[in-house]
């Protein structure tokens, strides 16, 4: 069983790894976008550039969807482990209880 202080930082983790992930997104979509204009460019079919464009933007559809479930399995983890069943708390109130964890 995890104790407190790994469920602690766990949960702040979770935190980072959803602020990373909006920066991730857009990085993603940006080489979708690229690569989809330099294959519509260097086929001289737009048709396929557009069909590129979709097929780039449900595979970053999928991978973040997924990348998204997985952070809210491991915060749901992390506060089962910290055996708080309040979810509806913000971000700064967990950080302000994870900090007195982390200390004491």
């Amino acid at each position: 069983m995890a104790t407190k202080k790994e469920g602690a930082k766990r949960l702040l983790d979770t935190f980072e790894s959803a602020k990373k992930l909006q920066m991730r997104l857009g990085f993603a979509l940006g080489q979708g976008l690229i690569l989809s204009l330099l294959i519509g460019y260097f086929t001289s079919q737009w048709r396929f550039g557009l069909a590129a464009l979709l097929v780039f933007g449900l595979l970053i559809q999928f991978a973040f969807e997924r990348m998204k479930n997985s952070i809210q399995a491991s915060r749901i983890e992390a506060l089962s482990q910290l055996g708080w069943d309040d979810d509806s708390l913000s971000e700064e109130e967990y950080r302000t209880r994870i900090s007195k964890i982390l200390k004491g």
